[in-house]
C-alpha cells in the first residue's frame, strides 16, 4: 500500500452539511471539507475489489504521460504566443490540470460510473443516492434554477431534517458546493453516478412542462379559423412566438430522452405528440387540434419545405443544437383527414460509432462477417425493416474496412456521420438519384462502395455490375429477413442468375429492447414461454425481466440488443437461387449449412436474461406462420415445391439432365401452362400433350 502513501482513517458515510448562514462559516467549512485527510481512491477501489494493484500502476502511469502532454502543450502555446517559458511569472499558468486517477480508470474501461460512485462515497463518508430506485421530489426541484443544476450537475433530491439534500457526481467540486449552498441555505450532500444525474435532471427539469404557458399564449392569439395561413409568414422571423417556443421543447425533450422517432398526429379532438424511444412509442405532449397547422408550418420553414402545400407529401431536413449537441433531423410530412402528420428522425452526430465486435453478434457470424467484408469484391447486404439498426451495421462495417490504400466512396440520404478518409455523396438536396451517384463512382476509380440503400431495379443492376467488376459493394435493403433479400431482387426483375453471382452474403437483422439493468429481477416463466424457449433454444434459461424504476421510466426495458442472421452464398445456395428455389427451401439449406435464425438467436438472448420473450414477439418472431412442417416465421411448404434441403439441389440437377424432347408436344413446340411456366416432368407433358387429366 505504500503506492498511496499515508494511509488514512476509512470515512463511514454519514450527514454532510453545508450552511450558508454565515459566509465565513461556509468557507471555513468548505476549507476543512478539502483538507480532511482521506484514503486513496485506488486503495478504495481496491479494497471493495473493483479492481487489481495493476489497473491502479497503469492508471498512475497513463495520469503522468498525460499531464506531460498537457503541460508541453501549455508551453508550446506559450511560446507560438512570444511568452518566455523560463519566465518566473509564467510558472503558475505552465503548470497543467492532472486527470483524476478515476477518469483514467473509466477510459481505460476498467472502472464504471455506478462503481467509481460507491468507492467514492466510501472514501469521503458521504451516503451513495440510489437514483434507480430514488427520485427527486418536484418540491426540491423547484428551488434550484435548471441552469444552476445543469451548470455543477447536481440535482436537488429531496428535503430531510430541514436541509436540500443535493446529490453530485463530484464530491471535491466546492464552486458548486458553495453556489448551491449560497442559493438553497442549508445543504447535505450525496453521491451518485454522473450519467444517472443527467438522466434525472432531464426528467425533473422537462421543458414540454413549461410549454402549458405558450399554448395558453397561442390560444389567446388565435381568433379566426384562417389565422394559421396569415401567420406562415411570421413564423419566419419571430422566434418568439408561441407556436416557435413549442416545437423547440418538443425537440429539446425529444433529444434529452434518446428518442429516435418525433410523431406529430393531428386527430378529431387535438394533436398528439409521440417519442419512439428504445423501439417504442410513448405520449409526449398533447396539444390543441387548431395549433396543429401551425406546428406543422414551422417544421417546414425550418425544413424549407413548401409552407403553402398541404395536400402532397415533402421531405426535408433541418439541423439544430441542443444542449450544445448537433442534431440533424429528418422530416417527413403526409396529409391525413384530420390535416397534416409530421415525423421527424432524429440523427445525433456526437454518438460514436459502435465497432464491428460491439454489434451484439455472435462469434461464429463475426468470424463469417469478417471474411466477407475482407473480400476485394462482391455485395454484401444488410435487410431488415425501417428502425432495426441496418445503418448502425453497414457504418461499423465501413469502419472496419477503412484503410488509406482504398478508395473507398459513398452515396447515402443522408450522409449521418463523417469518416475521415472517406469520400461521401449526399443525395438530398443534390438533385440526383441513387442511380445517378453510382454511375458517378464507378468512373472515380473506387475500391469499396456503399450505397445507402437500393430501392429499384436499376441501382439493384448497377451495384451487382459493381460488385461483379471487381468492386465490393455494401447496401441496406427492406426485407422481412436474409433469404427474402433474393426474392426481393427478382421482384425488381434482376435475373437470379445476376443475383447469384453478385451475392457474397446477406445479413438479416432487428433491434430488441434490453431489460433494465437497474430492475432486473427472477420470475416464473408461463407454460407457452417455456416451451417456446425449448423449442428455439439449447440453453439453460436465466428468467429475466424488469420490474420498472427510474432508470427505465417504469418500462423495464433501456437500450436494445440486436440480433441478426447471416446467409452466406455458398455454391449450393447459388444453385437454388439460380433454379428459382422457394424462400422455405433456401432458408432450410441454409440452415442446414450451419446459418443460425434471427429467432433463434432473440430466443437464446431470452435464455441469457437480456431481453423477454414478449419483446421477441413483438419484433421478431411470426405469431401465427409456424408449424411443424417449416421454421418459425416461414409459410408452410406448398404442394408443387421442391424438397427441401440438399435433396433440392439433387431434384434440380435431374431436371436440368431432361431430354429436351420430353418437354415438347406432338408439334415440336414447348408445352407452357398458364402461369407461363415449363413442366418439370415428362408424365405432366404426355398427359398434357394427350389431353388426359383435362376435365
Amino acid at each position: 500500500m505504500a503506492l498511496f502513501g499515508k494511509k488514512a482513517d476509512k470515512q463511514k458515510p454519514g450527514s454532510v452539511n453545508f450552511d450558508s448562514s454565515d459566509e465565513a462559516a461556509l468557507t471555513d467549512q468548505i476549507d476543512a471539507w478539502v483538507s480532511t485527510n482521506r484514503p486513496r481512491l485506488g486503495e478504495v477501489l481496491m479494497e471493495l475489489g473493483i479492481i487489481e494493484p495493476g489497473d491502479v500502476e497503469e492508471a498512475l502511469r497513463l495520469q503522468a504521460e498525460e499531464t506531460e502532454e498537457a503541460r508541453k502543450a501549455l508551453v508550446a502555446a506559450a511560446e507560438a504566443e512570444g511568452q518566455d517559458p523560463l519566465d518566473p511569472s509564467m510558472s503558475q499558468a505552465l503548470v497543467p490540470v492532472k486527470p483524476r486517477v478515476g477518469e483514467v480508470l473509466m477510459r481505460d474501461g476498467v472502472l464504471d460510473e455506478v462503481s467509481l460512485a460507491a468507492a467514492l462515497s466510501r472514501q469521503f463518508g458521504v451516503p451513495l443516492a440510489d437514483l434507480r430506485v430514488e427520485s427527486p421530489d418536484p418540491e426540491a426541484v423547484q428551488l434550484v434554477p435548471e441552469e444552476l443544476a445543469r451548470e455543477h450537475v447536481i440535482l436537488p433530491l429531496k428535503f430531510e431534517n430541514d436541509r436540500l439534500q443535493v446529490v453530485t457526481a463530484d464530491p471535491f467540486d466546492v464552486e458548486a458546493i458553495r453556489a448551491i449552498t449560497y442559493h438553497v441555505g442549508k445543504v447535505a450532500l450525496r453521491i451518485g453516478a454522473r450519467s444517472e444525474i443527467e438522466r434525472h435532471l432531464d426528467r425533473a427539469y422537462n421543458v414540454l412542462s413549461a410549454a402549458d404557458d405558450h399554448i395558453r399564449a397561442f390560444e389567446l392569439s388565435y381568433d379566426e379559423p384562417n389565422q394559421e395561413n396569415r401567420a406562415d409568414n411570421a413564423l419566419q422571423f419571430d422566434e418568439n412566438a408561441p407556436v416557435v417556443q413549442v416545437v423547440n421543447r418538443v425537440i429539446t425533450q425529444a433529444v434529452r430522452q434518446r428518442a429516435s422517432d418525433v410523431h406529430v398526429e393531428p386527430t378529431e379532438d387535438d394533436v398528439t405528440v409521440r417519442y419512439r424511444i428504445d423501439g417504442a412509442m410513448t405520449d409526449a405532449i398533447h396539444l390543441p387540434q387548431r395549433m396543429g397547422p401551425a406546428v406543422t408550418s414551422r417544421i417546414k420553414v425550418m425544413s424549407e419545405l413548401n409552407i403553402v402545400e398541404r395536400r402532397r407529401p415533402q421531405d426535408g431536413q433541418f439541423g439544430v443544437s441542443v444542449d450544445g449537441r448537433p442534431i440533424d433531423f429528418r422530416v417527413s410530412i403526409v396529409p391525413t383527414v384530420h390535416g397534416e402528420k409530421t415525423v421527424l428522425r432524429l440523427l445525433d452526430k456526437t454518438k460514436s460509432l459502435i465497432s464491428l465486435p460491439d454489434l451484439g453478434m455472435n462469434e461464429e457470424v463475426v468470424d463469417k462477417f469478417t471474411k466477407i467484408v475482407s473480400s476485394p469484391l462482391g455485395m454484401l447486404l444488410c435487410t431488415g425493416p425501417t428502425g432495426s439498426g441496418k445503418t448502425t451495421t453497414l457504418y461499423a462495417t465501413l469502419n472496419e474496412l477503412r484503410d488509406p490504400t482504398k478508395n473507398i466512396v459513398t452515396i447515402e440520404d443522408p450522409v449521418e456521420y463523417q469518416f475521415a478518409g472517406i469520400t461521401q455523396m449526399p443525395v438530398t438536396g443534390s438533385g440526383i438519384t441513387f442511380a445517378d451517384g453510382l454511375r458517378g463512382i464507378l468512373r472515380q476509380d473506387p475500391d469499396t462502395i456503399l450505397v445507402g440503400e437500393i430501392r429499384d431495379e436499376e441501382t439493384a443492376r448497377i451495384a451487382m455490375q459493381a460488385a461483379l467488376t471487381g468492386h465490393f459493394v455494401l447496401s441496406s435493403l427492406h426485407a422481412v429477413d436474409a433469404v427474402a433479400a433474393v426474392h426481393r431482387f427478382t421482384d425488381m426483375g434482376i435475373e437470379p442468375f445476376l443475383v447469384a453471382s453478385a451475392l457474397s452474403g446477406v445479413v438479416g437483422q432487428r433491434l430488441l429492447r434490453r431489460n433494465c439493468t437497474g430492475c432486473a429481477e427472477s420470475y416464473t416463466p408461463s407454460a407457452s414461454e417455456s416451451r417456446m424457449l425449448e423449442r428455439y433454444s439449447n440453453l439453460t434459461p436465466v428468467w429475466t425481466k424488469g420490474a420498472g424504476c427510474e432508470l427505465c421510466s417504469g418500462t423495464g426495458y433501456r437500450g436494445r440488443v440486436g440480433v441478426y442472421e447471416l446467409l452466406v452464398f455458398t455454391d449450393t445456395i447459388r444453385d437454388l437461387v439460380v433454379a428459382k428455389a422457394t424462400h422455405h427451401e433456401i432458408k432450410a439449406v441454409a440452415i442446414e449449412e450451419g446459418m443460425r435464425t434471427m429467432q433463434q438467436e432473440a430466443f437464446d438472448l431470452v435464455a441469457k436474461g437480456l431481453t423477454t420473450v414478449d419483446d421477441v414477439l413483438r419484433s421478431v418472431y411470426a405469431a401465427g406462420m409456424d408449424s411443424d412442417a417449416a421454421p418459425v416465421g416461414e409459410l408452410e411448404q406448398g404442394k408443387s415445391e421442391l424438397p427441401v434441403g440438399k435433396r433440392a439441389i439433387s431434384g434440380l440437377q435431374e431436371d436440368s439432365e431432361m431430354d429436351d424432347d420430353s418437354l415438347r408436344d406432338s408439334r415440336g413446340e414447348l408445352v407452357v401452362d398458364r402461369g407461363g411456366a415449363i413442366p418439370t416432368g415428362p408424365s405432366t407433358v404426355g398427359a398434357s400433350a394427350s389431353g388426359e387429366g383435362e376435365s
